[in-house]
């Protein structure tokens, strides 16, 4: 599992003579800091060789590969995979990857796949999770539009889910969901699609909520779920 760098490093906090959270620290390529030093804002915390994402209050989150594993089967007809062509094993940048479940399945799946992060922290968590399920993954800590315009991969797929806006008629979204929505930036996701258009090789598909327009009027097709939309945009005329 590969990470670059293109943003602040990250720390988690837990025991530093607890040979689990050695070893965790060493795999992720991240600083292992003494418990007692943990910060009151959001900050991880590893504790017998589980890494959580800890915010004010108590509030707790690890990531979990059971639901990898759910999502695997019966995988290739599912709407995400249909979207993205995995059948062809491609080469995809899960650009706004966030807790990168989608990334992460198509890596299981056998796709080659980079995931990139603004947030060192949900990177970081989203790692930890993929070590184990889809170790092959290749990680960027930094902007998606930054990554794509240093050419340094060449993608045939490149997926983009950013944050839906909040419905006023549904229930509120999962607590993953909300965590991220806190500590997430603003996302130009027009300008992001405008880059993905002019590097990827094949397509690129974007996750929608199902009933939302389109983010561009001319997807070449989309696949409707019953809560999602993936409108896919060619950029290849094969």
């Amino acid at each position: 599992m590969a990470t670059d760098a293109l943003s602040s490093e990250c720390v988690i906090y837990g025991d530093v003579s607890d040979t689990k959270s050695i070893s965790l620290a060493k795999a992720l390529n991240v600083k292992l800091e003494s418990d007692e030093k943990t910060p009151d804002r959001w900050h991880l915390v590893i504790t017998s060789g589980r890494l959580e994402l800890v915010g004010e209050g108590g509030v707790r989150l690890t990531l979990s590969e059971s639901e990898i594993e759910r999502r695997l089967k019966g995988f290739v007809r599912s709407g995400l995979a249909r979207a993205c062509g995995v059948s062809r094993m491609p080469r995809v940048l899960d650009a706004l990857s966030g807790w990168g479940t989608d990334g992460v399945t198509m890596a299981a799946f056998g796709c080659r796949v980079v995931c990139c992060e603004v947030i060192p922290m949900v990177a970081t968590l989203n790692r930890a999770r993929a070590l184990n399920i889809a170790p092959e993954t290749h990680y960027i800590y930094g902007d998606a539009v930054e990554f794509m315009r240093l050419g340094s991969h060449e993608f045939d797929v490149i997926y983009l889910d950013d944050m839906f806006p909040p419905h006023p008629k549904r229930a509120r979204p999962s607590k993953s969901l909300q965590i991220l929505s806190e500590l997430a930036a603003d996302c130009d996701i027009g300008g992001v699609l405008d880059t993905a258009l002019e590097v990827s090789k094949d397509r690129v598909v974007v996750k929608r909520r199902r009933n939302q327009s389109p983010e561009r009027n001319d997807p070449a097709w989309s696949i409707e779920g019953k809560t999602v939309r993936f409108d896919v945009y060619r950029t290849s005329s094969i």
